[in-house]
């Protein structure tokens, strides 16, 4: 236990003295020295990086970047190891390539073995850079790296007119040539060390000519790197000084040369030559080292790198085979303090660090008797001394605990009820007595505690000594539903969708009850502790209340909520049954309510009493009035109450139906318009009445009404008439009728008046066919005018004369004084009609065919006159005879007494004409 222990205050304090010893830079930076602003190409650049407050420099190396390309490092030796201010430095060829560059520096703290892993790295901002070309003379590239004996071969090239331009150079020199913009320095085998090629151009119009070095850097890599330890071979002691030797044989150039020092793979130095020496030599680097015990088995070796710039595509490198080394070290007891606490089932072996090379065999002692320092050790061995010697110099003393972890007696599970108090009984055993502390979701919580519905959950009893121990106790906490959450009312079109969610917290998880109007589309899905109920395409069936109940072992909540479906006529599952009655005054009647589905209560109303069943005599003797409407109202579980009424007609016949005329008795004129009335007595409801007129069995017209009484009146219809002959002796009547419709008797109820017969008188009408316009008669003779008419009342016809002048005419005996017109007339009451006679006097050449004509034509007239007599004897005509036998006559005209004579039909009887 103390070895572990001990283990662990090391490694903190090692981090500790790494963090604070081992300071990061503060700050790194790129810059020009002496420079700003743009690079003119083929010039050489010194770039420096400053790193501010870094320690300790000798694990301190700058990293060059240009772009995302390494170009090199620079490592330090100094032994400083508060923080400082460092810087490095950099050369660059400026060229035509670099114009746009970024350059960067990283400043890397390599940390020991104990530091950091990966070592800290701080990089400064980029530093871009700008390349401009004022020279005519363009070298491409603008500076060369080659190895000895390869080819190289550079463009050199101008914008400009010029008379010969060449390469000045040792070996492959380019005469000078005119006409050409570019010429080429081509070296198959470049063997020359210092060479210094020179491109010169003679620009017109100057006087001297215009010259451009190219850099060149030859270089060689190393036949052979080599590492040894200088004047030693064998194992090393520990704590004693060596120097380590790389050789570097046959490399050029030497003030390029880096050899890097590594330990294993990691960079321990760098050793850097300042000879000008441009041909091949050898050489060597060194460096101290004073192995530890750490460094037994350790690598050593050594690497020789040509740092040839940027202008190099990589550095050329050689390593050297690695020197393994073997430390020797005396015997060592560590990591045993005085007092040691080992878990239970741990053992000593390797417990005690003992350290030595060649490696010491220790022996352990336990009260001076040997033991075997592998055998696990149990609690029962708690607080015993143990030894273990290697020799008389060697020893140590430990007082060894023998620790357990916390053994945990608790319950997985317990309920509560909601704000019922909590103390869990959980103990935790142990050596040492562990430390017990409860969590919940990472937070430290208290017992005992009043438990609410947040609190329930998982709890976690952490037992900690040398080791810790878990367990964890589910706490339920059971209360009832609280108030049901994510429903609410919805109003929807017609064939939407509707979701009604309905959640409530509770514990244990409640179960949902629905309560609603069930139909086809209604689906209950729960699930996750909400209920959902889902309506597809809702119609108005769905429209009503929907509650929703939750419930568990510890109470219920309920929540009712309503859908409303826009457009859609709710259900009303009333059947009343008759819906309409047709019920006539003072009878009764039986109307029943019923419903398919079973509603909460079913009642009808109905003259201010409520009836608790289903079945309603209604008796009209009962009604206040003539508007009374029964209800049936039912309620439904999920649907709204409703109500359906029926529809009572009540009627009543009439008591009487009479038809007259309007301010009118006796007969009537014909062409005259009249108005008949229809009188209807005491019946109900008139807009149901219907009057219709007849004329002997022929329907005329239908009379409507449109008041909306209800109760029984007296009504009356009219009808516009214009009577003709025709309809002299007609009978008129009128008939109620009660229109009530399929549910009311069968017929319709009537009620007939008593006919109307009518007398119509129409003014008398002469006939035409029987008297001339004209009327020949023969001088001598008898003639006879026939006047015929026909009316009602029977006419009263007169003959007169235009040309009697107060004296008589007599057509016994025809004479020229006969001649004139004679008038006919026919009048009654309604009116008079005439009709003219012109009498046109003949001379007769033929006195006996004439006296016998006359003879015959005055028998015939006779004989037609008795039959005409005996025909129209009981008709309402009138017919009249002039006739010279029974009239006197004076001055040749008809007269009597010197007047105009007429006389009535009826007064002239069969035998007088006939006389």
């Amino acid at each position: 236990m103390c070895k572990g222990i001990l283990f662990r205050i090391f490694l903190v304090l090692l981090l500790y003295l790494c963090k604070n010893v081992a300071g990061s830079p503060n700050m790194v930076s790129i810059s020009v020295v002496g420079h700003t602003g743009p690079m003119i190409e083929g010039t050489w650049y010194e770039l420096r990086c400053d790193i501010q407050n870094v320690a300790p420099d000798q694990l301190l190396t700058v990293r060059w970047y240009k772009g995302q390309t390494l170009l090199t490092d620079t490592s330090f030796n100094d032994s400083i190891k508060t923080p400082v201010d460092k810087s490095a430095t950099y050369w660059i060829f400026a060229n035509t390539t670099d114009d746009g560059a970024e350059y960067r520096c990283e400043a890397v703290l390599r940390q020991r073995q104990a530091g950091p892993q990966p070592p800290t790295t701080e990089m400064s901002e980029p530093l871009l850079v700008t390349v401009y070309c004022n020279c005519p003379v363009v070298l491409q590239p603008p500076a060369v790296v080659v190895e000895y004996g390869t080819s190289v071969s550079v463009n050199c090239s101008t914008s400009k007119p010029h008379f010969g331009m060449a390469w000045e150079v040792s070996q492959g020199a380019v005469d000078p040539q005119e006409g050409v913009q570019l010429i080429t320095w081509n070296v198959p085998r470049l063997e020359e060390w210092d060479i210094k090629p020179l491109c010169y151009i003679n620009i017109k119009n100057q006087t001297k000519p215009d010259k451009r070095h190219l850099p060149v850097i030859v270089y060689k890599t190393p036949d052979n790197v080599s590492i040894s330890i200088v004047n030693h071979t064998g194992p090393v002691t520990e704590g004693t000084q060596y120097e380590l030797q790389c050789d570097v044989q046959n490399v050029a150039p030497v003030h390029r040369l880096t050899v890097k020092w590594y330990k294993g793979q990691t960079l321990l130095t760098d050793t850097f030559f300042n000879d000008p020496t441009k041909t091949p030599v050898n050489r060597f680097a060194t460096l101290q080292i004073s192995p530890s015990r750490a460094d037994d088995a350790a690598d050593y070796w050594c690497e020789a790198e040509l740092r040839l710039g940027p202008a190099a595509p990589q550095p050329p490198t050689m390593k050297s085979d690695p020197l393994h080394i073997t430390v020797h070290y005396g015997p060592e007891i560590s990591d045993c303090p005085e007092y040691v606490w080992l878990k239970e089932g741990e053992n000593l072996e390797g417990y005690c660090s003992v350290t030595g090379n060649p490696l010491p065999e220790p022996r352990w002692l336990k009260a001076g008797k040997p033991i075997d320092p592998t055998s696990p050790l149990r609690r029962t061995e708690n607080r015993h001394n143990y030894t273990m010697y290697i020799n008389e110099d060697t020893r140590q003393h430990l007082m060894v605990f023998v620790m357990y972890g916390p053994e945990i007696s608790c319950r997985k599970h317990i309920t509560v009820l909601e704000n019922e108090e909590v103390e869990p009984n959980c103990t935790a055993e142990g050596f040492p007595p562990p430390e017990v502390t409860w969590f919940k979701e990472e937070q430290r919580v208290y017992f005992p505690q009043r438990m609410q519905r947040a609190d329930a959950g998982k709890y976690v009893l952490v037992a900690v000594n040398n080791s810790t121990s878990n367990h964890t106790l589910e706490i339920e906490v059971q209360y009832s539903p609280s108030d049901i959450m994510g429903l609410n009312d919805q109003s929807v079109t017609q064939g939407s969708k509707v979701d009604l969610n309905c959640t409530s917290s509770a514990w244990p998880r409640p179960d949902y009850e629905w309560i609603y109007h069930p139909e086809p589309n209604v689906r209950i899905v729960s699930e996750d502790g909400v209920s959902k109920l889902s309506i597809a395409s809702a119609s108005g069936n769905n429209t009503g209340t929907y509650t929703c109940i939750a419930s568990n072992t510890l109470g219920k909540t309920n929540l009712t909520v309503r859908v409303d479906v826009q457009g859609a006529e709710a259900l009303c599952p009333l059947i009343v049954n008759p819906s309409h009655v047709v019920l006539e005054y003072r009878g009764s009647v039986v109307v029943e309510c019923n419903t398919s589905v079973s509603p909460s209560d079913l009642h009808w109303e109905f003259l201010n009493h409520r009836v608790n069943n289903g079945t309603l005599l209604v008796n009209s003797s009962q009604f206040k009035n003539w508007d009374e409407t029964p209800r049936c109202t039912g309620k439904f579980i999920g649907l709204d109450t409703c109500t359906k009424h029926v529809d009572i007609t009540l009627y009543k016949t009439p008591d009487n139906v009479s038809i007259s005329i309007v301010n009118h008795t006796g007969p009537v004129i014909e062409g005259t318009q009249y108005e008949l009335q229809c009188d209807v007595q005491n019946v109900a409801p008139v807009q149901l009445l219907t009057v219709k007129w007849y004329k002997g069995q022929t329907l005329l017209t239908d009379t409507f009404f449109n008041d909306s009484i209800k109760t029984p009146v007296n009504q009356s219809a009219t009808l516009q008439i214009s009577p003709s002959r025709a309809d002299d002796a007609a009978d008129y009547w009128c008939e109620a009728e009660l229109r009530l419709g399929p549910a009311g008797p069968q017929p319709p109820p009537t009620m007939k008046s008593n006919p109307l017969n009518i007398t119509v008188y129409y003014k008398p009408v002469i006939n035409k066919g029987k008297l001339p316009a004209t009327m020949p008669v023969f001088w001598g003779y008898p003639e006879v005018l026939v006047c015929e008419a026909e009316g009602h009342p029977s006419p009263v016809i007169s003959w007169t004369s235009t040309r009697a002048e107060g004296g008589n005419l007599t057509i016994t005996v025809a004479t020229i004084e006969n001649d004139g017109v004679y008038n006919c007339t026919a009048t009654n009451s309604a009116g008079t009609d005439i009709v003219s006679v012109k009498v046109v006097m003949k001379e007769d050449y033929l006195p006996v065919v004439a006296g016998f004509v006359a003879l015959v034509v005055v028998a015939t007239s006779l004989i037609f006159i008795c039959i005409y007599s005996i025909y129209y004897k009981n008709k309402k005509t009138g017919t009249y005879t002039v006739e010279g036998a029974n009239l006197s006559a004076q001055n040749g005209n008809i007269a009597q007494n010197g007047k105009d004579h007429s006389i009535p039909m009826k007064k002239l009887s069969q035998s007088t004409i006939c006389a």
